[in-house]
């Protein structure tokens, strides 16, 4: 879809006659890196002279289009076919920075010019007696092959050696000859004598035989032109690009001309199929696929292709006006074919032409055509393509050298217009192939509509105002312009209409045109015949008032404008649509100037500057935002894209500039969308185009090499080229949004529903994009839709969710705080909003067309509520008819599971409408037959209430209805199931299912309620909740139940009481509860109140007075002796007691006390020892175990890297290459590595916190302690035998607390850094926290509570 256009042309007049040989034009070479052009020409001497043409970056030259040549050096020889010398190859050899050039004589020459084109002296290197026919030096310089007079080849060495020499016609096929098996020919058949005689004449045949017919077709090389002189006879050679191959072409001893390809060390590869009308043109591809030549036949003449082993493959056809071909040959890129012709221009004689061919598809199309009288010169004879830039070609005429500059852009429409056809037209010579891509999309070569042209289309415009769907065709005259005109018939994709045709005057040779206004015309070209005598750059304005009225060619005034010859060449004339606005005419410079170009009433044209880009492009548009105002977009041929001074991206291969959106391809293959805003002089397209997220509408992967051609400029689709030449329309997700979004802003709500259906996008944005508006515009919303799918669509879409939050975000997030992406009861929300419109809509719940029509959505508005309210969708059900009724409830079992709805209809307790459902699934009928005909059998609607409600599993609904059912069996209303078999079912059903208080609460006031709160009481004593089954059996009046659960909840006292309020009749029973009580508590090591029942409803007082010295209440148990008056009791249990509980206390403190002193002590040596040694002991310790995890080591394994002081890790990691992982701890591992740290082995990192933490238990234990020490002083005191041990207990607990506080601060507030396991198991510091106040710090172990001296005595003297 892409066509050729001339960007710029620079021209110098050769000051010295050309050599006049086989009118081919001076022999020229190019040294790419001083963009220096030599010549070979006759000077004003007669003899051959080198002259230059320095070529200077077109960023940095003028608008003057012309120069001089510069004289290099004089050859001693003339040029020219009569006597004189021939060229036979002349080529700048870079290493050497020296003009190569051999003649036909078989002299070499060298000329040294240096790498600035400096003058230099002919060098005569050596001479080949035979002559020299051909030659050709390897794309490396590194080889020379060489063809001789004598038909023999040689290889040289870059200091001309010798590699090799052999004859060029050998008898050998070559390296790659073709295997014919030759199926289906007499002669591989068995034939009898007829088939072996076929064979041994096919063997025995003469060679020249075969080339007779190929002799007659030769000429003697001297032709006219006409069909029998085409081949000149002369040897041509031609390297692949990578230099491993070259071919020869050449006149056989026959008389035909023979194809051979030679390695690069000299051997015969392969000989070409023989084509009788094979011609002397010779060009081998630089990718290496194909070799090209040309055949002439009868009708027409030919491009033929060969491939590497000599088979042909393919050709294509040139025009009927071609005459003769001259030469061919390849851009540097392979992309496209110069073809060097002799053409029938329609004038009075034969022009020569450089031809443009280019291929898409598996067609080759006619892309430029350069004819003699449009270049400066008038005159082409030779052409060639620059060596590093593929898109410079060099032409010289017998006058003048001209470098073409070209581009390859598509051309399509731009204005953004609602009836706009979104076309393309591309060049393929004197045809347009015009696609309407909003209507069609024909992949090429083919076309939606060809137009026929006079003569070969130089350059396409489309029209910048009105619809933006007419466009203009400059010819390959560079002098006339066809105008077409898309009228209202032509809107719906039909063909074209011609307007007229504009002659250009004003000795303008247009090379780009742009179409501003209905009435004018603009175009950039050259102007001659200046006070300068040369070529200058020059944009003129054509009045095409004249034109738009006779609709027929006429020559147009036109109004030419001399470009600045001290400004930057101007390379690209671009018209930009402007809204509310004429549009904007840009003239692009090669230094990165924009100027804007306007015309005024009189035709005249004044030229301004616009903005400035970084570099110079060679596609430019414009695009107006607020508040910048015109903010200009172009891409260099380096691929770099850039937005006014901003450079948006490096990576750019083609761009479409859109009103909303800037849409470019990378050369990572991703097509991007950036919005055309305030942003985009500040946007910036990252180059990492790693993968995406899941919904990035911002970018989008395409196939590698795709390129855009165009993106509808209201619509919502990309028209791709893939590198093949076929044709992709996709929709991508940002430009589909954002027509929804234009829809929405608009209301126009089914436009937007029917884009997210056809694109698959979230029905949620039609909500999410402005909540507040649709919610207060429903009415209008269904009113437009107006369609049951869509709206059914819409809603069961819906989910509590933001979209414009979390999957349509935009190319561009929105600034400030992130809106959240959860919204709860969304969907609820907007289901019971849409429900009464839609209701209404539907004419209430009366049915009818419209409410049938809509019931869907209100059914599904129903089952899309969270959760999904069925019942009351099956309620809607009921005011329809049968068959509206059949339709629904099928719609809803579509939404819904059968069974679902089944269980709500038993639910709403309609047996018919649950029989309905149930015959739409594939139940049984005998299962489902038998279940509802024995609940419609049941005459209590209570109790079958019930059954329904127990089978669907709504316990609380069932026990109403079964207590209701049972309050009527007990009044005597119904008798459909006896009372007592009722009660049974109730009570079973109820302790079945937990529902004990909702049957108290139904049952109140009825004589059943005590036996409700003892059926709860009993499910609560079995869960062992006996506080709350005392409380039901109390209330239920099982007394003795109720005492019984007390005892066991460890209400003594209510126990008692409950058990008492019997009288004298249940003295036995209130002793049998104490002593029960007694015994439970002290089970519970409840002594105090255990020996409190004892002493107070029993005579137990040994017992008690036991029971308080276990539970050590030494003060209770001598009051409680003294106060039955049993003194006794104190020397034979209270004081055997003490004196064993004094005993274990003091071992218990000196167990502590010794404890302390070796933790604290060890303590103190740990924190001596500085933690990079423990992190060493801990790294060798794991060393030793690492084996314990691995079964293999491998031997890419790294070595252990100790990155920290702390963390002493031990890391395997393996680079990328190896693809080893990094050991990380298995779950054993990782467990053994906690156990070690709980344990606090010795010398590791982990012992100090274990240390800390061991001395905190302690401290806490010494506390406890306090109590217990005091109460054994007092009761030791008592007795003054005991007095000393009491000041031992005091002094030894006295110690122990004196060392905890004085160590205190030493062990707790001096604690150091923190260690735990990371990732690998391996340790690593604690990181920092920040504390109530605002402070960093090391967390550390928390300080407990320290044992105060409130608990000593002072009176006992230790």
């Amino acid at each position: 879809m892409r066509n050729l256009t001339i960007l710029d042309v620079q021209a110098a007049n050769l000051p010295m006659a050309p050599s006049p040989q086989h009118t081919l034009g001076p022999a020229i070479c190019v040294d790419v890196v001083s963009k220096t052009v030599y010549a070979l020409v006759n000077d004003t001497s007669g003899l051959a002279g080198l002259c230059s043409v320095q070529l200077v970056d077109t960023a940095e030259s003028t608008a003057a289009a012309s120069s001089e040549a510069r004289h290099v050096c004089s050859f001693p020889f003339s040029l020219g076919p009569n006597g004189g010398a021939l060229a036979s190859n002349m080529q700048f050899l870079m290493e050497r920075e020296s003009v190569f050039l051999a003649l036909r004589s078989g002299d070499i020459f060298t000329v040294r010019v240096g790498s600035a084109g400096g003058s230099g002296e002919a060098e005569l290197v050596g001479t080949v007696d035979s002559g020299i026919m051909a030659c050709g030096w390897s794309p490396d310089e590194e080889l020379l092959a060489l063809v001789t007079g004598e038909a023999r080849l040689l290889l040289m060495t870059q200091d001309f050696d010798v590699v090799d020499e052999f004859p060029l016609s050998q008898g050998q096929q070559g390296e790659e000859a073709p295997v014919a098996l030759g199926w289906g020919k007499r002669e591989t058949q068995y034939h009898g004598k007829a088939g072996k005689a076929a064979a041994a004449a096919l063997q025995t045949a003469d060679p020249a035989q075969r080339s007779e017919t190929a002799r007659s077709r030769m000429g003697d090389g001297d032709g006219d032109g006409d069909g029998n002189g085409e081949d000149d006879g002369v040897t041509r050679i031609s390297w692949r690009g990578d230099g491993a191959f070259f071919a020869v072409s050449f006149v056989a001893q026959g008389g035909a001309r023979e194809l051979r390809v030679f390695s690069r060390e000299g051997r015969l590869h392969s000989i070409g199929e023989q084509i009788e009308g094979l011609k002397h043109t010779l060009s081998w591809r630089p990718s290496g696929r194909l070799i090209a030549a040309t055949e002439r036949l009868d009708h027409r003449h030919d491009v033929v292709f060969f491939e590497r082993n000599g088979l042909r493959h393919g050709e294509f056809a040139l025009r009927k006006a071609t005459r003769r071909v001259m030469e061919l040959a390849w851009n540097a890129d392979s992309s496209v074919l110069a073809v060097t012709a002799l053409v029938d221009t329609g004038a009075d004689a034969p022009e020569v032409c450089v031809e443009l061919w280019a291929d898409r598809n598996y067609h080759w199309y006619l892309k430029q055509e350069l004819r003699a009288s449009s270049v400066p010169g008038g005159s082409v004879l030779r052409a060639a393509w620059d060596a590093e830039d593929p898109m410079r070609l060099h032409v010289t005429g017998s006058r003048a050298y001209v470098s073409v500059r070209l581009h390859a852009a598509p051309d399509v429409a731009h204005v953004a217009s609602e009836k706009s056809n979104a076309a393309a037209v591309v060049a393929d010579g004197a045809r347009l192939l015009y696609t309407p891509f909003r209507w069609a999309n024909v992949p090429p070569p083919m076309a939606l509509h060809t137009l026929d042209v006079p003569m070969p289309a130089a350059h396409v415009a489309f029209a910048s105002f009105g619809h933006g769907n007419d466009f203009a065709v400059l010819l390959a005259d560079r002098r006339t312009v066809v105008l077409y005109e898309c009228g209202a018939a032509a809107l719906q994709g039909n063909r074209p209409a011609e307007r007229g045709r504009v002659s250009l005057g004003g000795g303008i040779v247009a090379h780009q045109i742009a179409w501003p206004s209905r009435s004018t015309l603009v175009c950039l070209g050259l102007s001659a015949g200046h006070e300068a005598g040369g070529w200058q750059q020059a944009v003129a304005a054509v009045d095409l008032t004249e034109s738009s009225e006779s609709g027929e060619s006429s020559e147009s005034s036109t109004a030419a404008r001399l470009l600045d010859g001290g400004s930057a060449r101007a390379i690209r004339l671009v018209a930009v649509e402007r809204p509310s606005s004429s549009p904007l005419l840009l003239l692009a410079a090669a230094d990165g100037l924009v100027l804007e170009a306007s015309v005024d009433g009189a035709g005249a044209i004044d030229v301004a500057p616009l903005a400035r880009l970084p570099a110079g492009c060679v596609e430019v548009d414009a695009a107006v935002v607020e508040p910048e105002g015109v903010v200009v977009v172009g891409r260099t041929e380096r691929n770099q894209l850039f937005a006014g001074g901003n450079l948006l991206s490096s990576v750019c291969s083609s761009f479409y500039l859109r009103r909303d959106f800037l849409v470019l391809t990378t050369t990572t293959h991703f097509v991007r969308f950036v919005p055309v805003d305030g942003g985009l002089l500040a946007a910036t397209v990252s180059e990492e185009d790693g993968e995406s997220p899941g919904h990035d509408e911002a970018r989008r992967r395409v196939e590698r090499g795709s390129a855009i051609v165009l993106a509808a400029p209201l619509g919502d689709s990309v028209v791709f080229q893939m590198p093949r030449g076929n044709l992709e329309t996709v929709r991508p997700r940002a430009l589909v949004l954002a027509a929804v979004r234009r829809a929405l802003d608009a209301r126009r709500y089914r436009e937007a529903l029917a884009a997210c259906r056809a694109n698959r996008i979230d029905m949620n944005v039609i909500f999410d994009h402005a909540p507040a508006a649709l919610m207060a515009d429903w009415p209008e919303f269904v009113a437009q839709v107006d369609d049951p799918d869509l709206l059914n669509l819409f809603i069961s879409g819906l989910r509590d969710e933001d979209v414009t939050a979390s999957m349509y975000a935009g190319p561009r997030p929105r600034a400030g705080a992130r809106a959240p992406v959860h919204v709860a009861q969304k969907t609820t929300r907007i289901c019971r909003a849409l429900r009464p419109v839609l209701l209404q809509a539907a004419g209430g719940l009366g049915g009818g067309s419209g409410g049938s029509r809509l019931m869907p959505s209100v059914l599904t508005t129903f089952m899309c509520e969270t959760p999904a309210d069925v019942p009351a969708a099956l309620r809607m059900l009921a005011p329809l008819s049968t068959d509206e009724r059949d339709a629904a409830l099928t719609y809803l079992l579509f939404l819904s599971d059968v069974d679902t709805v089944y269980r709500a209809a038993l639910g709403l307790y309609d047996l018919p409408l649950a029989l309905l459902v149930a015959q739409r699934s594939q139940r049984d009928p005998r299962e489902y037959l038998a279940e509802l005909g024995g609940l419609n059998a049941l005459s209590s609607e209570e109790y079958r209430r019930f059954k329904i409600d127990a089978q669907l599993g709504r316990p609380e609904l069932a026990v109403g209805h079964l207590c209701a059912a049972y309050l009527e069996c007990a009044a005597g209303s119904s008798a459909a199931v006896p009372e007592g078999e009722l009660w049974a079912e109730l009570a079973e059903y109820v302790d079945a299912q937990d529902m004990h208080r909702c049957a108290i609460r139904l049952l109140g006031g009825h004589r059943r309620f005590g036996d409700a709160c003892v059926l709860l009481g009993e499910r609560q004593a079995a869960r062992g909740e006996w506080g709350q089954a005392a409380a039901s059996f109390l209330l239920g009046g099982a007394s003795a139940r109720a005492v019984d659960a007390f005892v066991r909840a460890r209400e003594w006292r209510t126990a008692l009481a409950v058990a008492s309020e019997g009288g004298a009749a249940s003295a036995q029973t209130v002793y049998d509860t104490a002593v029960r009580a007694s015994a439970v508590l002290a089970e519970h090591h409840l002594f105090l109140d255990a020996a409190a029942v004892l002493m107070e409803y029993t005579q137990r007082d040994e017992e008690a007075v036991a029971l308080l010295v276990r539970g050590a209440h030494w003060a209770e148990a001598v009051r409680c002796s003294l106060l039955r008056q049993r003194p006794d009791l104190v020397e034979t249990t209270v004081r055997p007691g003490l004196l064993e509980a004094h005993s274990a206390a003091m071992e218990d403190v000196r167990e502590i006390h010794e404890a302390y002193a070796a933790k604290l002590e060890r303590l103190r040596e740990v924190r001596a020892t500085p933690l990079e040694v423990l992190a060493h002991n801990g790294q060798a310790e794991m060393e030793g175990e690492v084996l314990d995890n691995v079964d293999v080591m491998s031997d890419t394994t790294s070595m252990a890297s100790r990155f920290s002081t702390f963390s002493a890790t031990i890391t395997n990691a393996s680079s990328r290459m190896t693809g080893s992982t990094a050991r990380r701890l298995s779950k054993k591992g990782r467990r053994k590595e906690e156990r070690r740290k709980g344990r606090g082995k010795k010398g590791s990192v982990y012992e100090e916190a274990y240390l800390v933490d061991s001395l905190a238990k302690l401290v806490d234990r010494v506390r406890v302690h306090q109590m217990a020490v005091r109460d054994m002083n007092w009761a030791l005191i008592r007795d003054a035998r005991l007095l000393s041990m009491a000041a031992e207990l005091q002094a030894a607990f006295m110690e122990v607390v004196v060392v905890v506080v004085e160590s205190a601060t030493f062990v707790f507030d001096e604690q150091r850094m923190q260690m735990r396991l990371d990732a690998n198991g391996n340790a690593e510091p604690v990181p920092m926290e920040v504390n109530e106040h605002g402070m960093a710090s090391q967390p550390k172990l928390p300080k407990p509570v320290l044992p105060g001296f409130a608990w000593k005595i002072e009176a006992i003297c230790e």
